[in-house]
């Protein structure tokens, strides 16, 4: 592609249809691009996609492309304000010249993202490998690092353990979030999250197995604590719910929790095999609980079996999860668990960060790619 080798320009997200409206606000919120390349081959689709994103993050710049330049649609695009448009097949010195011009652009006019892209998931491979603790931990950990807000959702509809574990008794829960999302507002969210230190929760209440939820309704409420927090971390229940896929699709990344154990592991593979389906694999990132380095299983061995990276792993300390729990708090900060939890907190919250203890992996080449100037683009053809 001629856009990657003008070395300007880094791709984030190519689209191969003009996405509907809420999937061009999930593209332009989870990926944050500083410039959307946009076909115009069917004006009046790429006029709708134009309207979507000045709606969802007003004055991000977009180009338009194709393959003619007819009079009227340059003023079409005109009035829909895009001021740059590119002939197919591209020239690389006219790519050159829009690279600067939105350079400039940029840096006369900075961004100002109206709601954070930092949205995690926490995902089991199966039901007691310790990720509700892990979410728990890491949202509490990242809370604790400068003055990032951060929000820890349990949805897990059916047995969420986020109350039981910090012992809270909240007046409302998530469901009542999700049910409320159309009228959520700046009055009533603080009514409906519970606080713990400077975390902010929305924690399950008694089981609801019946309880049915749209993925409207996710999206409504999601979008409105994107503009209330710096992060989100969502513990989901590993049924892969309709809902829950819907959240990993809000997503920027998805923690893939597993054990050593061959079982855990065997079902993590069928777990990232199914996310491949969704064109969502690229978003896993493997965390191994509960590790110790007599484990017959490597961390090689376990990226050679998932055909996936791990992230980073965590020391097995069954005794002070266990004292943690009966306390209602999280683990012991200055214990080897609790040291590691910062490690990866900061890790997640800092993607520059090194990992800790040998698990430093080769350069992939979406590594190298990721790091280019921050010229990124969305095309939609």
């Amino acid at each position: 592609m001629v856009f990657l080798e003008t070395g300007r320009f880094g791709l984030v997200r190519s689209v191969e249809s003009y996405p509907d409206d809420y999937s061009v606000e999930r593209l332009i919120r989870v990926h944050a691009p500083q410039v959307v390349f946009l076909c115009a081959d069917d004006i009046k689709q790429a006029a709708r996609v134009k309207e979507r994103i000045d709606h969802t993050m007003p004055g991000l710049p977009v180009v338009g492309f194709g393959r003619e330049a007819h009079p009227e649609v340059l003023i079409e695009l005109m009035r829909l304000g895009v001021r740059e448009f590119l002939r197919t097949p591209f020239d690389p010195a006219e790519v050159m010249g829009v690279a600067d011009r939105i350079e400039r652009h940029l840096a006369e006019n900075p961004l100002e993202a109206s709601a954070t892209d930092r949205v995690f998931s926490f995902l089991p491979a199966k039901p007691g490998v310790g990720t509700s603790t892990l979410a728990v931990n890491l949202a509490n950990a990242m809370a604790s690092i400068g003055d990032a807000k951060v929000l820890l959702t349990d949805f897990d509809f059916n047995s969420g353990l986020i109350a039981f574990m910090l012992k809270l008794n909240p007046t409302y829960t998530i469901v009542d979030a999700v049910l409320r999302s159309e009228d959520l507002d700046e009055n009533l969210w603080p009514q409906l999250v519970t606080n713990a230190g400077k975390l902010d929760i929305l924690p399950c209440g008694r089981p609801e197995p019946g309880i049915r939820v749209e993925p409207i309704q996710i999206h409504r409420m999601i979008s409105f604590a994107r503009r209330q927090y710096d992060v989100i971390c969502i513990d989901l229940s590993g049924n892969m719910e309709k809902y829950s896929i819907e959240l990993m699709m809000e997503s920027k990344q998805i923690f893939l929790v597993t054990t050593p154990e061959i079982p855990p592991l065997h079902l993590a593979r069928e777990r990232i095999e199914f996310l491949r389906s969704l064109e969502l694999a690229d978003r896993v990132r493997v965390l191994v609980n509960r590790w110790g380095k007599r484990n017959p299983v490597g961390i090689k061995q376990i990226e050679e079996l998932l055909e996936a990276p791990v992230f980073d792993s965590f020391p097995n300390n069954y005794a002070g999860v266990h004292a943690a729990l009966v306390e209602g708090r999280t683990v012991d900060p200055e214990s080897d668990l609790g040291r590691r939890i910062r490690q990866v907190a900061q890790r997640i919250l800092n993607p520059e960060t090194k990992p800790q203890e040998g698990l430093a992996k080769k350069k992939r080449f979406f590594d190298s790619f990721s790091i280019l100037s921050g010229k990124y683009s969305l095309s939609s053809r």
